[in-house]
């Protein structure tokens, strides 16, 4: 179910209440239906990327064995650096969806992460609760922002994007038309900033399937031990974790 399919479904019950009404008679208050049905719909949809509700967002992809580690919210001065640590170890590269303000404050370590062939991806400049409010304008200057500090750092510009806490509306859409990145969405979240037991964490982990698309944080304190542990798991279960621009065939910058 998408915003368009959403739209036909209401206008559709419009339609049939206003027959209804021309041959039997119904009360006012039945048309209430149609736009509960649609504010429900938009209001889930707006939260749930993984509908792509409002446009198209990759988050999952086709394999017999391959997934996809990604990483939101770094830069982090303590946390990121014991990431990429347990990256090394396991011979692993995943995704990092930077914040542009955070990456400008290290910009060290996005080069680090950049340098150690890891995938840099915008995930906006301010990072701010009130994102999916954003007019299409502040939305355009926020993106154009963002990938212009990391491409003073990498001196590339990074093509994904994954929008603040998921959350999709029209106005992104309209954005990402006029500042065209691809959506990056995830299968699975780890609930990292949630669970503050590794042990829930991992128990979640234990649900990945091949072409899940996996959510972490590199600003989680003790993520490094949660991802150590799950990385073993994913080579006792044969699972490869490859890069996700391999994964989806589509190039990581411009």
């Amino acid at each position: 179910m998408n915003f368009k399919r959403s739209s036909v479904i209401f206008l559709m019950m419009i339609l049939f209440l206003n027959v209804c009404n021309i041959i039997f008679g119904i009360s006012g208050w039945l048309y209430l239906i149609p736009g509960v049905f649609l504010f429900t719909m938009t209001g889930i949809g707006s939260f749930r990327i993984g509908m792509s509700f409002y446009f198209t967002v990759i988050c999952k992809f086709k394999s017999p064995q391959n997934i996809v580690i990604t990483f939101d919210d770094g830069p982090h001065e303590t946390t990121t650096p014991k990431v990429l640590e347990v990256l090394k170890k396991h011979e692993v590269k995943a995704t990092f969806f930077c914040i542009g303000s955070k990456a400008e404050q290290h910009p060290e370590l996005v080069k680090r992460i950049y340098n150690e062939g890891h995938i840099i991806a915008n995930h906006s400049y301010c990072h701010k609760e009130m994102y999916g409010f954003f007019s299409t304008k502040k939305i355009i200057a926020d993106l154009s922002q963002c990938n212009a500090v990391l491409n003073k750092i990498i001196g590339k510009n990074p093509r994904f994007f994954r929008p603040p806490f998921g959350v999709t509306n029209p106005n992104m859409k309209r954005a990402l038309k006029k500042y065209p990145l691809i959506p990056i969405g995830w299968s699975l979240r780890t609930l990292d900033t949630v669970k503050k037991n590794p042990e829930e964490i991992i128990d979640r982990l234990r649900k990945t399937k091949p072409g899940d698309i996996i959510l972490f944080h590199d600003r989680v304190e003790n993520i490094e031990k949660v991802l150590d542990e799950y990385l073993l798991f994913c080579k006792q279960q044969s699972l490869v974790i490859s890069p996700l621009d391999e994964m989806i065939k589509l190039p990581s910058y411009d």
